[in-house]
């Protein structure tokens, strides 16, 4: 297999690891601090059988390790420059400044629009009849 083609797979596989949100909360987390389980489980707010799963994972594709204190098992980063490098990809995903306000005045002309479209409706629809009971 050429080399660009090996890189690119295992880009890819690192990806994939990366697509789940919760993955990426995991990594986050462990960029602060060595984590247990249950402490992961009580800051995701997930199953401790949910965090193992993710942290399976994580550790298949050597992003994490993890060391025994006793009975407790903590995992950690093994590059913590992942966690910093996750953090530089928000400015993939954030907007741009001329873009929020391209969006916003379209909001708002989008309101204004709607909005004198149901005064007109309200005043072309006639006022509602009230209904008399014929007497026998």
């Amino acid at each position: 297999m050429p080399y660009r083609a090996v890189v690119s797979s295992e880009l890819a596989r690192l990806f994939g690891v990366l697509s789940h949100p919760m993955r990426i909360r995991i990594i986050e987390e462990l960029r602060k601090e060595d984590l247990a389980v249950n402490s992961l489980r009580d800051i995701l707010g997930i199953t401790h059988a949910a965090v193992s799963q993710q942290l399976a994972v994580l550790r298949n594709c050597r992003l994490i390790s993890e060391h025994r204190e006793g009975r407790n098992v903590y995992y950690h980063l093994r590059n913590p420059k992942l966690a910093a490098w996750i953090i530089e990809g928000v400015n993939f995903i954030s907007p741009d400044p001329s873009e929020v306000k391209e969006m916003m005045s379209a909001i708002e002309h989008t309101r204004t629009v709607w909005h004198k479209e149901d005064e007109v409706v309200a005043e072309i629809k006639p006022a509602p009849q009230k209904k008399t009971r014929a007497v026998s």
